[in-house]
């Protein structure tokens, strides 16, 4: 079956769109080096951004000898590694106690738990390898 054609877009949304992707990028090798700040997700949402407003930047960063495999791998079986399991858990910990800590609403203590622990039961669904 044939790929989709995807519609040409008009030059402000290409602009929007590599935007989206150079921020998302930034945020993404800024979580490489940066405690509790994810780099997968941004990375995502850059490869996806540039996919549709500069797609040879999306493969750039695809064919990147660090983020290519990691991207490679979520795409293609979905795979998030056991050490970034293990980073996800222990933040969303430190970020639930540090909010239980501060005296925030029991309302929203409620709220960061329930969604902390359905990402983390999706993250655990997932293969490792």
């Amino acid at each position: 079956m044939p790929d989709p054609i995807e519609p040409r877009i008009g030059p402000a949304a290409a602009l929007a769109y590599r935007a989206l992707g150079a921020v998302a990028f930034a945020l993404g090798v800024a979580g490489v080096v940066l405690p509790g700040l994810p780099a997968t997700p941004f990375l995502l949402l850059a490869v996806w951004a540039f996919g549709r407003g500069a797609p040879e930047w999306a493969a750039r960063i695809e064919r990147h000898r660090q983020f290519g495999p990691l991207l490679r791998n979520w795409r293609e079986r979905g795979v998030v590694p056991l050490p970034a399991k293990v980073l996800a858990a222990v933040w969303m910990a430190v970020s639930f106690l540090v909010l239980w800590a501060s005296g925030a609403p029991p309302l929203a203590l409620a709220s960061v738990a329930l969604i902390a622990c359905a990402v983390l039961a999706f993250l655990l669904s997932r293969p490792s390898h």
